[in-house]
């Protein structure tokens, strides 16, 4: 038996998948409420594939409480990723959203002193996590440029989720790029019809100026978020992966996040979309393509060669992810450049990476011995990926020198993405990612439990830093918000009245 939130009241319950018409439903079996059950995907094949690509075995009891308000999640699982909610505000109304004032009932707008209480908590960790900010919209934070400025002082990469329309303000969008942040921009087609229907304006003219201000702005990593709706934008993707192309050289990272109902108005009558959704929208789009787990690219050993992947969660139902190589004219599936799928490849590195750490833990400390493990690691890779790619069509023509050349970069440990920049044909990568967040209904504990995306907030009956799994955030987010503004508004008031008794 697993653990879910119960649809009617929230609280964790016991739980179990069932399989109906090849769609996966998570019920939960809630003592006060009953039973109730979310849709987790309408593709059951696809669900299951990922889990036995990945080798994943069902745990036999729940792998946490789901007792989120009072478990600090990075006690048992280091982040990667810290987001942090910035405010409640937001220069949108999207009929889809739950995230804003109205909604919430009360506005959430922390002062920079409680930004700079995360920053110092996570300074020391090795290596330090990324930043994300989310909200609301953060940009509307009437210090949000500090905050930021005060995250990377202390050393952190910063990523901001926002709509983007605050950037078509020319002159903030260039104090913002200039302080070296990732913008992950909210863009979900190319019509103005989406707009009307999921934001419920007509904002794709001041996104564009927006899009076109950050590219301008030289901001070095530029993510484009889509959220995907079946019978709203599925059609457009194509239209959209073409625009993308044409922006090839600043956009490195395609998101998707599939829409739950995650909204209150009667209003709102759109159909549930899940992960192998999208995956199916690009898969009848480009047959060759291929989506796989994200846990699937994170390494251990062979980090040293591939780089440290903070892509999503380690679950095999969590993200999934692929990736899209530009020929100059448009994008082509990574698969056509390799002779076995992508998931064979990445399972058969992920075979060698946990021998390897098995491996490794019982070396000595003895140089000669390391010298012959670090020997041994290498040329098995090569191996692997020397039987697995299409080499003439990676190298291009002058393929035996330029492969040379890359496994001399290999040895002396230049990592993958730089090697396939300069050696090979892969010059305009995009990585394609989907990002199932807020769904708080197909929540379950083992899916949660080593996540290594995180919430962070200060718990303010201790005032020590606090972590919930990121998906696991809209769980306790209004009760924590809420006590956040309660504190922090109280010290602005008391402040506000010593400054007006002393001007008296």
């Amino acid at each position: 038996m697993k653990l879910g939130f119960c649809e009617k009241c929230g609280k964790p319950t016991d739980a179990c998948y069932e399989i109906r018409n090849n769609k996966v439903y998570l019920v939960k079996f809630c003592k006060d409420c009953g039973r109730t059950s979310s849709l987790v995907t309408k593709d059951a094949r696809k669900w299951r594939w990922k889990r036995e690509i990945a080798c994943y075995s069902e745990p036999s009891g729940p792998a946490c409480s789901l007792d989120c308000g009072s478990c600090d999640h990075q006690l048992h699982t280091r982040p990667s990723t810290v987001s942090i909610d910035v405010t409640n505000l937001c220069n949108q109304r999207c009929p889809i959203c739950l995230a804003y004032v109205e909604a919430m009932g009360f506005a959430y707008h922390p002062p920079v002193e409680y930004f700079e209480k995360i920053f110092k908590h996570f300074q020391k960790q090795d290596p330090k996590p990324n930043m994300c900010f989310f909200g609301g919209e953060p940009t509307v934070h009437e210090n949000f440029l500090e905050i930021v400025k005060l995250a990377r002082s202390y050393g952190f990469q910063a990523q901001l989720f926002t709509n983007g329309i605050k950037l078509a303000d020319r002159r903030y969008c260039e104090e913002l790029c200039a302080l070296g942040v990732q913008i992950n921009f909210s863009f979900d087609g190319t019509k103005p019809e989406v707009y009307k229907t999921l934001r419920g304006d007509n904002s794709l003219a001041v996104k564009k100026k927006a899009f076109q201000n950050v590219i301008e702005c030289g901001v070095n990593k530029l993510v484009v978020i889509s959220t995907v709706a079946e019978g709203v934008n599925d059609t457009n993707m194509r239209e959209m992966l073409e625009f993308i192309h044409e922006h090839k050289d600043h956009v490195s990272v395609w998101g998707f996040v599939p829409l739950t109902p995650c909204w209150e108005s009667s209003d709102v009558r759109l159909e549930p979309t899940t992960t192998e959704c999208v995956e199916k929208i690009f898969e009848q789009m480009i047959p060759e393509i291929e989506f796989v787990s994200t846990g699937m690219m994170k390494f251990k050993v062979l980090s040293k060669f591939f780089g440290k992947q903070t892509l999503g969660g380690s679950h095999p139902n969590c993200e999934s992810a692929t990736l899209m190589v530009s020929d100059g004219l448009k994008y082509v599936p990574i698969s056509s450049y390799l002779t076995v799928p992508l998931s064979q490849l990445l399972s058969e590195l992920r075979e060698m990476d946990e021998t390897f750490v098995a491996e490794l833990a019982e070396l000595g400390k003895s140089g000669f011995t390391r010298a012959i493990f670090e020997a041994k690691t290498l040329l098995k890779t090569v191996a692997i990926l020397y039987r697995s790619l299409r080499f003439r069509k990676v190298f291009g023509e002058k393929y035996v020198r330029n492969g040379l050349m890359a496994l001399g970069d290999l040895v002396r440990g230049v990592k993958i993405d730089r090697i396939l920049s300069e050696r090979t044909c892969f010059k305009k990568v995009l990585t394609m990612i989907t990002i199932p967040y807020e769904d708080q209904g197909g929540l379950e504990d083992a899916r949660l439990k080593d996540c290594p995306a995180v919430f962070a907030y200060e718990d303010i009956e201790t005032g020590k830093i606090k972590t919930t799994a990121f998906c696991s955030w809209q769980t306790v987010k209004d009760d924590v918000c809420r006590k956040i503004q309660a504190h922090y508004g109280a010290q602005e008031n008391d402040q506000k009245r010593l400054v007006a008794s002393v001007r008296r």
